[in-house]
């Protein structure tokens, strides 16, 4: 699945900020084109490197395998024949542990190669554009040669973020070997969190809720959140904050802009069960109309591996039994349903 359609997210909006177009809107402004530096070729891709290994795990600099800080990423130099991409991700062992994983992916490189070396765009001086999306792309990314040396390419820009191509010509890599290296990080024994269960607001909705919704999908009107921010069979293990609440309140009875925060209980889940979950549920009808109210929510953000990703997602365990940040309300498939109320 290269993108998820969404009611939640907004098209951008560009202002110019000179005086006399101040209040002017224009989305059609030509961008501008630029390359970031050229990258720095070192002997050997490395994701013990401090700033990937801490960028993975949240943890460091107290492994003693650890190296100094990576070279900054940037521009593929134009001398350097990549013949495959390592990526650094976060993995488990057997013994339920994180471990960092310096992954080898081959396949078709001249299309990853000719995806990082095109050029990024940004708007031009003097606008100010209100975005999208928010995009983290990998934490540690490497090309490398056929000597084994490496660079670790800028993820090409967007001027509203990060372009998606590099994303779908990395899907279509095939992993050849990974190595990974013990963390001493277990996430499993955290059991308590704080969610906003209310951030992307679960409303109550008619039967001309639904048919609107239905309507726009058919007719595929509405922005596609890209790959790149949006993961759906590389989703990374499911840390879900799941709220109770005696008196619940309904989204409409709330404030305008306002996230209600709540102390929750925090439960990791496996990859393979975080990734079936995601998938049905992104596969899911559109929820039918629905005006009951949620006594336990689940929420999380959904992250590949590498880091890659920032989608958060909410989950009714009760109530109208939706899922949120998939797009329009999704009914959420019983085996998802059962997976999710066995938690918190």
């Amino acid at each position: 699945m290269s993108g998820v359609r969404s009611q939640l997210i907004l098209v951008g909006t560009v202002v110019l900020a000179s005086p006399a177009c101040s209040s002017s809107l224009n989305p059609f402004i030509d961008d501008v084109s630029y390359r970031p530096p050229t990258a720095t070729i070192v002997s050997s891709p490395d994701c013990l490197a401090q700033s990937i290994y801490t960028g993975l795990t949240g943890s460091g600099p107290w492994d003693p395998a650890l190296t100094s800080d990576a070279p900054d990423p940037g521009y593929p130099p134009a001398t350097f024949q990549p013949v495959a991409v390592v990526r650094c991700e976060r993995g488990t062992d057997e013994a339920g542990g994180m471990t960092v994983d310096s992954v080898r992916l081959e396949g078709n490189i001249h299309a990853v190669d000719a995806a990082f070396s095109a050029d990024s765009k940004r708007f031009p001086d003097g606008v100010v554009a209100s975005c999208v999306y928010a995009m983290d792309p990998p934490v540690g990314l490497w090309f490398v040669n056929e000597a084994g040396k490496a660079f670790r390419p800028a993820w090409p820009a967007s001027p509203c973020g990060l372009q998606n191509a590099p994303m779908e010509a990395l899907a279509d890599l095939n992993e050849v070997s990974r190595s990974p290296h013990p963390t001493g990080i277990d996430n499993r024994y955290n059991t308590s969190c704080e969610s906003s269960p209310y951030g992307q607001g679960f409303d109550n909705t008619t039967p001309e809720d639904v048919a609107a919704a239905e309507e726009r999908e058919r007719s595929q009107d509405g922005p596609v959140v890209p790959s790149l921010v949006m993961p759906i069979d590389d989703v990374d293990q499911l840390q879900l904050c799941t709220v109770r609440t005696s008196n619940p309140l309904a989204a409409e009875e709330l404030p305008p802009d306002s996230i209600v925060s709540a102390a929750g209980t925090s439960t990791t889940l496996g990859r393979a069960e975080s990734a079936s979950i995601v998938r049905s549920v992104a596969n899911a009808p559109l929820a039918p109309a629905c005006n009951e109210i949620s006594t336990r929510i689940a929420s999380t953000e959904l992250r590949r591996p590498d880091g890659s990703g920032r989608s958060f997602v909410s989950f009714e365990l009760d109530g109208c039994q939706r899922a949120a940040g998939f797009g329009y309300y999704r009914a959420i498939p019983t085996e998802a349903l059962s997976a999710l109320t066995g938690i918190g």
